[in-house]
């Protein structure tokens, strides 16, 4: 792994930098307190209303590249996050208190 901090950037690695250092502090900013104490399920529910917001945009529309852009940083910011706490706590197994404002995206078991 190269050591960003006494390298030069290529350009693009600097916006990908400067991108998930800016999705990381408003996440951390808006949810910081909670990270903590969300269990798995909780972040795939997450991901999940993410994805469906990128499936959702109508490229079409005039704003869908600042609409993507949005969702894929929600998407880092959420990834950093994670990776944190798997790397400080392992894989989030706790239960949950908090009550999820995301039921609608529960994964829905195939049904046999």
């Amino acid at each position: 792994m190269r050591n960003l901090d006494n390298e030069l950037l290529t350009a693009e690695e600097e916006q990908i930098k400067e991108v998930i250092i800016a999705s990381r502090k408003l996440e951390e900013y808006l949810w910081g307190e909670y990270n903590g104490q969300w269990n798995i399920e909780e972040w795939r529910r997450m991901f999940r209303k993410r994805i469906q917001k990128i499936d959702d945009i109508d490229v079409n529309n005039p704003h869908a590249i600042i609409e993507m852009r949005k969702r894929l940083m929600q998407n880092a910011a959420l990834s950093v996050a994670l990776m944190k706490i798997l790397d400080d706590k392992g894989i989030p197994l706790n239960e949950c208190n908090i009550p999820s404002n995301l039921p609608q995206y529960a994964k829905v078991e195939d049904e046999k």
